[in-house]
């Protein structure tokens, strides 16, 4: 298990680097532009415009894997109510100080949109007069799966409304876009990988002997899949297209990367220091999320106002070797002191 354990440590490392050098861009000089890229090094543009499905399909299967992880189940109200509060508790205050950076820097004085975000509901009520706010959408989209898990594990339902919930939420989420033009069809690009964390946890799908027989098609279902993904954006753009095709690609994109990360991963090895350094930027990823873009704002405010460096090299450089050590340190304590003060209060109340 503690293998195991270690394992997703790593793979939340590697989903929260992929999402700061995916955001990086936009920092690197003032208005930046990504065309500059698709201009000048075409075929880096449209792996950049993939590589964000990677990183947050990761973070979100291991969210689903990792709360299945202890197959919980509810059996009354109460339970499901003291596991929310829970996960409110360890979420939102963290995310709530993330908000007032990004009221802010994006200047945001709707009290509509304010008051939306604090509740944690901005995917449902996005619309077209309506847009969640940058990377804090996903906040909103774990809280609404956190309610979709304790649905689908209320001991009182039966197997068959079990099945009906997991099958009637997209399908809802798809009719009030489609019919209604409200909710984000994001609730519905990352639920497949989603629901496959909760099965691979329900059945412990890394210890199967199914997994051991499969395991060797996986490199190259990822290379062919990828490959894939990669030519439809090139050509068409994955968002141009029809929407199923368009999300059964990215889905098959997230889950077999999914899997071949695992399969790397495993045969790493990790000495001692290593371990160390991997729990330490897993145990504060969820801080580096939320406040990587309210850091750079400041970093990149500070290089072309204050040292009026205006060069593309230099700025990367900087952003890199100064911004994610200082996001990293700053993560961490904050979150370590967020545990020992509110989490621990919490739990007093509990």
């Amino acid at each position: 298990m503690n293998n195991r354990l270690i394992s997703f440590d790593l793979m939340r490392c590697v989903a929260i680097f992929i999402i700061l050098f995916h955001h990086l861009p936009g920092y690197l000089y003032d208005n930046y532009n990504i065309a500059f890229i698709e201009r000048d090094i075409y075929l880096l543009y449209h792996f950049y415009e993939l590589n964000r499905y990677l990183g947050l399909g990761l973070f979100t299967f291991l969210t689903g894997y990792l709360l299945n992880r202890k197959k919980e189940r509810f059996k009354n109200p109460e339970s499901a109510f003291k596991f929310l509060k829970k996960k409110i508790i360890r979420i939102f205050p963290l995310y709530y100080l993330a908000l007032i950076a990004f009221i802010y820097i994006y200047q945001i004085f709707s009290p509509l949109t304010i008051a939306i975000h604090v509740v944690g509901l901005q995917l449902l009520f996005a619309s077209p007069t309506f847009q969640p706010i940058i990377t804090l959408w996903f906040i909103g989209l774990i809280f609404i799966y956190y309610c979709l898990f304790i649905a689908i594990n209320y001991q009182n339902l039966s197997k068959f409304y079990r099945i009906l919930i997991i099958i009637l939420f997209p399908l809802v989420i798809g009719i009030l876009r489609i019919g209604f033009k409200i909710t984000d069809f994001r609730l519905i690009l990352y639920y497949g990988v989603f629901m496959f964390g909760i099965f691979c946890a329900e059945v412990n799908f890394f210890e199967q002997q199914l997994w051991r027989k499969i395991s060797f098609l996986i490199p190259i279902l990822f290379i062919l899949v990828f490959f894939l993904n990669f030519k439809v954006e090139t050509e068409y753009g994955l968002t141009n297209i029809n929407l199923g095709l368009s999300y059964l690609l990215i889905n098959l994109l997230e889950l077999f990367f999914i899997l071949f990360l695992y399969q790397i991963i495993q045969l790493i090895p990790i000495n001692p220091f290593s371990r160390k350094l991997i729990e330490l930027i897993s145990y504060c990823s969820y801080c580096m999320f939320l406040f990587h873009r309210p850091l750079w704002f400041v970093i990149q405010n500070f290089l072309l106002q204050t040292l009026k460096i205006h060069n593309f090299y230099l700025m990367t450089t900087l952003l890199v070797i100064l911004g994610i050590p200082i996001l990293v340190v700053c993560s961490y304590y904050l979150q370590h002191f967020y545990d020992k003060s509110v989490m621990k209060l919490g739990d007093r109340f509990n």
